[in-house]
């Protein structure tokens, strides 16, 4: 393994309470903030059950940190060659960079609408965190999912799509 268990478990502690806090955060501002629909899913529900899939997953992290559990077996497949490994900032920054893009398009969303904002999102995620460099791929993916999601949730379910008040699309 490339990090010693203390620090495994000092950063499963970390990530998981930094994650956590952001999923209750975020689910606290959805419930206040976007109206719940006249039906039983309305536009509320996919931001929503996304926090809270996210609190739960975090405290899944977090209590693996408090307990010291060792990672699953099939961990050590995904660990770094020899040599190569991945410094507690840099783990600590992709956490802080993924809080960051997030919070960043919600407010993206309201000013440019949510069309653009899910592409510049997607793009910013694949380039900053994932560290892909290949333009055809990042456009293709940002655009594919934000047309995609548009269509499913926009078009096809009927729910609110921010527009924007700066620029309006759609």
């Amino acid at each position: 393994m490339s990090a010693e268990p203390d620090q495994s478990r000092r950063l499963d502690l970390i990530a998981g309470g930094i994650l956590l806090l952001f999923a209750l955060a975020w689910t606290a501002t959805v419930w206040r903030t976007v109206p719940p629909g006249f039906d039983g899913i309305g536009p509320r529900a996919f931001p929503f059950w996304l926090g809270v899939a996210l609190a739960v997953l975090s405290a899944v992290l977090f209590g693996r940190g408090l307990r010291g559990s060792p990672p699953p077996a099939d961990a050590e497949d995904d660990d770094p060659p020899a040599g190569a490994t991945v410094s507690t900032g840099l783990r600590l920054g992709l956490v802080a960079a993924v809080c960051g893009i997030i919070a960043v398009y919600g407010v993206l969303m309201q000013k440019i609408g949510f069309l653009p904002a899910t592409a510049l999102t997607v793009a910013a995620t694949l380039v900053v965190v994932l560290g892909e460099r290949r333009p055809l791929i990042v456009a293709g993916m940002a655009l594919g999912i934000a047309v995609g999601a548009w269509l499913a949730f926009g078009q096809v379910l009927g729910a609110y799509m921010p527009r924007g008040t700066w620029i309006s699309l759609f």
